[in-house]
C-alpha cells in the first residue's frame, strides 16, 4: 500500500485520465475506416453508374447486328 493517501489518489486519477484518453482515441480511429470506406462506395457507385450509362448509350449507337446479303 502507498504511505501517502494524496499520492495514491493522484495516481488512481492519472489512470483515469489515461483510460478516458485510451477509450477516446479508439472511438477516433474507429470512425476513420467507416468514412473511408464511405467515400470508396460512393465512387464505386458513382463509376458503375457512368459505366452502365456509358455501355446503354454505346448500345444506341451500334449498326444492327444483322448481316448485310452480299450480292
Amino acid at each position: 500500500m502507498l504511505p501517502n493517501l494524496h499520492i495514491h489518489e493522484q495516481l488512481m486519477f492519472e489512470r483515469a485520465k489515461e483510460w478516458q484518453q485510451a477509450i477516446e482515441q479508439r472511438h477516433l480511429l474507429k470512425e476513420l475506416p467507416r468514412q473511408r470506406f464511405r467515400v470508396a462506395r460512393h465512387v464505386a457507385a458513382s463509376l458503375g453508374t457512368f459505366l452502365i450509362a456509358l455501355g446503354t448509350r454505346l448500345k444506341q449507337l451500334e449498326p444492327s447486328a444483322r448481316p448485310v446479303p452480299s450480292v
